[in-house]
């Protein structure tokens, strides 16, 4: 399945209310009803009770809404602490989280291949493994592919907080 990631949206999904600096906002993934696209809903966190997914919800996450002046600075941040989390994982291999930091090492990959910052070596492999080429230490990485079921993007859904973009 494709998806496009949506940038956060600036008003509530449920209210429509504009979210201010210091809302905390909650982040809901879901499938939608009728269509093999999925949806997403940014709802204040005191709205997420009253919000009806049309479909069941595949993940969630939290973040805080920064000063504008801030969202640049707040960009790069992220971007450096997924690419530090992401070499992290190949640090020290954990064989009762195997699937977990498999997923995460999939997901990180993908984003930052987006951003530029990792790029895919060879043919696009669809199982097995992927090797990626860190574009500023020229480090190839082999990152194996998972299909991401909703009940481990359940068990992962903290640990990628607001990383992933």
């Amino acid at each position: 399945m494709d998806w496009a990631i949506k940038s956060f949206a600036r008003k509530s999904a449920l209210t429509e209310q504009a979210f201010t600096p210091g809302d905390r906002i909650v982040c809901l993934i879901f499938k939608q009803a009728d269509s093999p696209e999925l949806g997403r809903a940014d709802l204040l966190e005191t709205e997420v009770d009253g919000f009806q997914a049309e479909g069941e919800v595949l993940g969630r996450w939290t973040r805080i809404v920064k000063d504008p002046g801030d969202e640049a600075q707040q960009t790069r941040e992220t971007m450096a602490s997924a690419e530090d989390f992401f070499f992290s994982l190949f640090e020290v291999e954990d064989p009762e989280a195997k699937e977990e930091s498999d997923a995460l090492k999939h997901l990180l990959a993908l984003m930052l291949e987006r951003k530029r910052v990792l790029r895919a070596q060879g043919a696009r492999q669809t199982a097995g493994a992927q090797d990626y080429l860190h574009v500023k230490s020229k480090r190839v990485l082999s990152v194996p592919i998972v299909e991401i079921s909703p009940a481990l993007m359940l068990r992962i859904q903290d640990t990628i907080g607001e990383i992933i973009l």
